[in-house]
C-alpha cells in the first residue's frame, strides 16, 4: 500500500524482499518499484543495497507483526524485529542525512494506567511481540543519539486488504470467504471479543507513513497514530458476519484467549495529526468489506488455479 502511494507521487521507490519474484501485492506498480533480493538478517546485504541506492528516505516496516506468531516462536520474532532493526539502523551509515521512518506498535504500552495514552506513557510490554518492539525502539533511539534522523510511529490495530490471515479481522474475513466457497465449515473460532481498540485501515496507515516521511527534525521523534473511533473485536466480527453470504456461527476457542490483553487501548494521536495534517479517511465498514472481498477474490483464484 505504501509503495503504491509513493509511486503515485512520482517517487523513485526501491524495496528489499527475501522472497523471489513474483510479488503479487506489487502487481499494481510492477516495473515501477525496483526490488532488491535480500534478507534483513543479512547485515552486509542490507548495507550494500542502501549504499547503492543512496536513499533520502527509508521506511522500515519489515518484521513479525502477528503477536500470536511471535509468542509461538520468540527467537524468530527477536531475530527479525530486533536484530533486523539493528541491521537497518546500521545500514543508515551508508546514506548520510537520510530519514528513517520505522513502525513500532501501540502494544508497547501494555495495560495502560489511563486513557487516552500519550507518547510519554510508560512502556510495559506484556507479550513477546510488544517486547521486541520496545527493544527495536531502543536500537532506533541509539541511532538518533548518534546523529541519525528517525521517526517512530506507534499505530493502533490495523485492518484492511492484504493483511496477514492470522490477524483477527483478516482471519475472520478469511474464514468467511472459505465457508462461502465450501472450503471450510461455516464456523469461526475466536478468542476474547471484549477488548476495545482503534482500528486503522492499512491504506490510511500508508498515508500516515507517507506523512511521517515529510517531517523535518533532528534525532528521534515518536508519534502515536490512532483512529477516530473505538470498537470491540466482537463488533468487528458482527459486521463481518452480517456481510457473509452464508450463515456462519461463532464459537469461543479457549486456546485463543491470550493473557495480558488490555480491556481497552485508546491512543492520544493529536500530536501526529497536528504536525502532519493526517487523519483517517476510510470508514470501518468499508475496511471490513474490502478485506472480505480481498479474501473472496484471492481464494476464488486459488480454487480456479487448482481446477
Amino acid at each position: 500500500h505504501l509503495a503504491e502511494r509513493l509511486v503515485e507521487r512520482g517517487h523513485d521507490v526501491h524495496g528489499i524482499a527475501h522472497e523471489p519474484a513474483p510479488h503479487p501485492y506489487l502487481a499494481g506498480v510492477q516495473g515501477r518499484v525496483q526490488i532488491h533480493e535480500g534478507d534483513l538478517l543479512d547485515a552486509a546485504r542490507v548495507r550494500d543495497v542502501v549504499e547503492r541506492v543512496r536513499p533520502d528516505l527509508v521506511y522500515h516496516l519489515a518484521g513479525q507483526a502477528v503477536p500470536t506468531l511471535a509468542t509461538a516462536d520468540p527467537l524468530a520474532a527477536i531475530r527479525i524485529n530486533v536484530i533486523g532493526t539493528s541491521h537497518a539502523a546500521a545500514a543508515m551509515a551508508a546514506a548520510p542525512g537520510a530519514h528513517l521512518v520505522a513502525a513500532s506498535s501501540a502494544d508497547v504500552y501494555g495495560i495502560p494506567e489511563r486513557a487516552p495514552v500519550a507518547e510519554d506513557a510508560p512502556l510495559r510490554p506484556t507479550n513477546v511481540y510488544a517486547a521486541t518492539k520496545v527493544a527495536a525502539e531502543a536500537v532506533l533511539r541509539d541511532l538518533g543519539r548518534r546523529g541519525g534522523r528517525v521517526t517512530i510511529l506507534r499505530p493502533s490495530n490495523q485492518i484492511g486488504p492484504r493483511q496477514h490471515p492470522r490477524l483477527a479481522a483478516s482471519e475472520f474475513a478469511h474464514r468467511i470467504a472459505e465457508a462461502e466457497l465450501g472450503l471450510a465449515e461455516p464456523v469461526i473460532h475466536h478468542g476474547q471479543l471484549e477488548p476495545r481498540r482503534e482500528f486503522i485501515d492499512v491504506r490510511d496507515m500508508a498515508a500516515a507513513y507517507e506523512a511521517a516521511g515529510s517531517l523535518d527534525h533532528a534525532g528521534v521523534e515518536v508519534y502515536n497514530v490512532g483512529a477516530d473511533s473505538v470498537v470491540s473485536v466482537g463488533e468487528i466480527l458482527e459486521i463481518l458476519l452480517a456481510l457473509a453470504r452464508v450463515p456462519i456461527r461463532a464459537e469461543l476457542d479457549p486456546e485463543r484467549v491470550r493473557a495480558g490483553v488490555p480491556d481497552a487501548l485508546v491512543l492520544d494521536s493529536e500530536l501526529f495529526r497536528a504536525r502532519t495534517g493526517w487523519a483517517p479517511a476510510i470508514p470501518l465498514e468499508r475496511s471490513l468489506s474490502d478485506t472480505l472481498d480481498f479474501w473472496r477474490h484471492a481464494l476464488s483464484g486459488e480454487v480456479a488455479a487448482r481446477t
